[in-house]
């Protein structure tokens, strides 16, 4: 029993593990996006959308088959008024009604059509998978939008916890602080205002923890949101700002050689004008004709009374059948000039669509040099940052040294102090914004 039991919590535990993650990588984030997020799922079903629209559109060209039945009975029976020709008796009518049709009348019809050219069917055909083509460009542009914005939320998270890990690592090393100059002001080497400045940046301290703290909270949500994660269940990351730094791709690739048609915003403007000159390729087909060939089966049968389900039945009860074949051809000659003004509208549609495109390649090109600029400029900041962080680590260390010494002030470590926070909080915001500017790179290069 006791091994049974061991057994249960084991496969239980395993379960809990395989059930609920709360630890995502960077990685993990956007795939767990991919399958949770409402606006990327929604990309994939257009595209499923599309090619339904496809097996719609290839079903018109395939045979049609149809089947029909009537029944019918006449409450008054029409006839008609016809000259009395059947007899030359003295005294005769001069008309007579007679009655031709019968009281009860039933058909059944089977027929199969089958279209053998259209030119517009076949231009369509081929507009509808550029229509897929086109939602799939979409999704890609989706995806991109996804992987943009939960890295961004996902670093943002890191930036603001690395800051609470170095608010954290000062309180601590300042609470120690604290401790020894108690102890060298109840020896009378030092001032109780020395003291009470330092007790004064702790507490200064704790603030900026609280405000972090609510800062990641926010954080937090916002990922959670960009993932279509439950907002109601825990979310921690596996990564810090170091690790994702590195885990980020090199960006020297993206630094030359840009073309922006390798932008996924190019492809769907350049596929936007082939469907344009598709339809108009297909307004122009409406001129040519159209030949359709059908088959067609018929049986009906006309009876003086209801009787179709009895047996042993005279003659004038049978169904009579009939079998017909043909084709049938259209041909538009005239529409009132509504081809060429639709024409006309498409031409501009086109236009505006190369506009468009022109347009974009500009500003794609400006976007890529600003975010190249601005990579450089990041990059150098950052390092300048670090050698920054690192002096004023430095002077922070002798200040406080000088002061435990007896030759420095508690107004020079309550300096070096603010100023290596402000080195902190520096380098922070230079590392964040250098891993910004990699993945706007990469976004405007259309490498993301």
């Amino acid at each position: 029993m006791k091994k049974i039991t061991l057994s249960l919590l084991s496969l239980l535990g395993m379960a809990s593990g395989a059930w609920s993650q709360t630890a995502y990588s960077l990685e993990e984030a956007i795939a767990y996006g991919k399958t949770h997020n409402s606006a990327y799922l929604n990309a994939g079903l257009d595209v499923s959308i599309a090619q339904s629209t496809v097996s719609q559109t290839l079903a018109l060209g395939l045979p049609q088959v149809t089947a029909s039945g009537n029944y019918q009975q006449y409450l008054t029976v029409p006839g008609s008024w016809i000259k009395n020709s059947f007899s030359t008796q003295p005294g005769a009518p001069e008309y007579i009604f007679l009655q031709f049709q019968q009281a009860y009348t039933s058909s059944a019809n089977v027929s199969v059509s089958q279209l053998i050219f259209d030119g517009s069917y076949f231009v369509g055909l081929k507009a509808a998978q550029e229509f897929v083509n086109l939602s799939q460009f979409q999704e890609n542009l989706s995806e991109q939008s996804l992987k943009s914005s939960i890295t961004k939320a996902y670093l943002l998270v890191c930036s603001l916890e690395k800051n609470k890990a170095l608010l954290l690592a000062n309180k601590k090393t300042l609470a120690q602080t604290i401790g020894e100059f108690k102890a060298l002001y109840k020896e009378g080497f030092t001032e109780s205002l020395d003291v009470q400045r330092m007790e004064l940046n702790y507490r200064n301290l704790e603030l900026q923890e609280s405000k972090v703290e609510m800062g990641i909270e926010m954080a937090v949500h916002a990922l959670k949101l960009q993932m279509g994660y439950p907002m109601n269940e825990t979310l921690t990351l596996s990564q810090n700002l170091e690790d994702l730094n590195a885990s980020l791709s090199s960006v020297e690739a993206e630094l030359n050689n840009f073309n922006p048609q390798n932008r996924i915003e190019y492809q769907l403007l350049d596929q936007g004008i082939r469907l344009n000159q598709m339809d108009k390729k297909r307004y122009q087909m409406g001129y040519v004709p159209r030949l359709v060939g059908f088959y067609q089966h018929q049986e009906t049968t006309q009876r003086p009374e209801f009787n179709f389900f009895q047996s042993n039945l005279t003659p004038n009860n049978n169904w009579v059948p009939s079998n017909a074949i043909g084709l049938s051809m259209s041909l538009t000659l005239f529409d009132g000039l509504k081809t060429p003004a639709k024409l006309k509208e498409i031409d501009c549609k086109i236009q505006k669509s190369q506009n468009d495109l022109g347009q974009f390649q500009n500003a794609a090109w400006l976007q890529y040099q600003n975010a190249k600029r601005s990579y450089d400029l990041n990059l150098v900041q950052a390092e300048i940052q670090k050698e920054s962080l690192d002096l004023a680590q430095d002077i922070y260390n002798k200040s406080l040294l000088k002061l435990k010494e007896g030759v420095g002030s508690s107004l020079e470590v309550a300096q070096a102090d603010s100023d290596l926070k402000a080195a902190q909080t520096n380098y922070l915001n230079a590392i964040y914004d250098l891993i910004v500017s990699k993945i706007d790179l990469k976004s405007a290069y259309g490498s993301l």
